[in-house]
Order: structure tokens, then C-alpha cells, then sequence
């Protein structure tokens, strides 16, 4: 099993790159987002996820052991495979996936190519009570721009309580327990802030 590979980008395109090391060239199957990240001549290391199939052996990599976890839970979800969890991961950060998984986002998921609302909603029945008892859900780093365009309300809501002192894990948790369809950001973060001063 490869956990990780150090190396150069030697190519990189929409889904995947070439990674140099040691005088070997690895593809590596990429989502779009760590895609944008890189160029060509960058030194990185990529946390790998090797997947075999019957006519097929082909190596993921990531740019955090957080993306590495999250892809490892949505594959372990009954019809989704690499293509559609590399989907899901090229449309939203792991903060986002997390959010939208235990907060019934449907909508969310179903932004990513080639899934649909019935795949949306295994992937949050199956994953939703695996996150509550995961540490994956708080070692995801806060977001660098709260309310930033394609922030929702919830994400923006927990990165705001993350910045006023708040551990990500009690800010997930309340985000998730006060937070409604309709609700503004500053209504969330209102209605957190009561809760947690109880």
C-alpha cells in the first residue's frame, strides 16, 4: 500500500497529474480543485489512495490526509466510486462535504457532476452518524474567507465561531444542531451563541 509519494508535477490536467520521483513518472488520479493547486514543476507530496479493480489499478492522490479520509468514507458508500467521490471532492472542500453530509445538504452533493439526489441521499444516510463519531469532522482546518460566494451559511456560521475562540468541534456541533434551511448566517451564529452559553 502507498500512503504518500514526494515528488515534482511533470504534468497536470483536468483530473489528474504526473508525478516524478526518482526517476519514475506516476499518474495520479486527481480531484479538479487539487488540480487548480498545483503546476507543472511544483515539488508535493500527495497522500495516495491505491484502488484496484478487476480491470483496473489506479492510484488517488491528495493534497492533506483530511481529503485522503473523506474520499476513503464517500467510496465506502454503496455506489459511489471514484469518479463520483473525486466529483464531489472537485465542488466542495472537505469542510463542505462534512457540513453538507450531517446537516442533510442534499443540494450540495448534488452539485458535483453525475450525482444525483438519489446518491446524495445514501451518502448522507450512510456517512451522517459514521461523522458524529469521527474525528475527521474536526481536524478540517477553518475556512480563510468567511462569506466568500460559494460559502453557505452553515460554513460561514462555524468559521465565525471557530474565530471567536470556539474549538471546530463544538462549532460543528452547534452549527448543526441550531441551523435551519432559512437561516441567515447571523441568525445561526445568534442562535449558537445562546447555546453555548447554556
Amino acid at each position: 500500500m502507498i500512503s504518500y509519494i514526494i515528488g515534482r508535477v511533470a504534468e497536470v490536467g483536468e483530473g489528474a497529474l504526473v508525478l516524478e520521483c526518482n526517476n519514475l513518472g506516476y499518474f495520479v488520479n486527481i480531484s479538479n480543485s487539487t488540480a487548480a493547486r498545483l503546476s507543472v514543476g511544483a515539488d508535493v507530496k500527495l497522500h495516495t489512495s491505491l484502488q484496484i479493480k478487476e480491470n483496473d489499478i489506479s492510484l488517488i492522490g491528495f493534497l492533506s490526509g483530511e481529503e485522503a479520509q473523506i474520499f476513503a468514507m464517500l467510496t465506502s458508500v454503496s455506489g459511489v466510486g471514484t469518479k463520483a467521490a473525486l466529483a464531489i471532492q472537485s465542488v466542495l472542500d472537505s469542510s463542505g462535504i462534512i457540513l453538507a453530509i450531517l446537516t442533510e445538504e442534499v443540494d450540495e452533493l448534488t452539485r458535483a457532476v453525475g450525482v444525483g439526489k438519489k446518491l446524495a441521499s445514501r451518502i448522507i444516510l450512510e456517512l451522517k452518524d459514521k461523522l458524529k463519531s469521527s474525528e475527521i469532522s474536526y481536524n478540517i482546518a477553518p475556512q480563510q474567507n468567511i462569506g466568500a460566494g460559494n460559502a453557505t451559511a452553515k460554513q460561514e456560521a462555524t468559521d465565525a465561531l471557530t474565530n471567536l475562540g470556539y474549538s471546530r468541534n463544538e462549532a460543528l456541533r452547534v452549527v448543526m444542531e441550531v441551523a435551519l434551511t432559512d437561516m441567515t448566517a447571523e441568525q445561526i451564529i445568534r442562535q449558537s451563541l445562546k447555546k453555548l452559553a447554556m
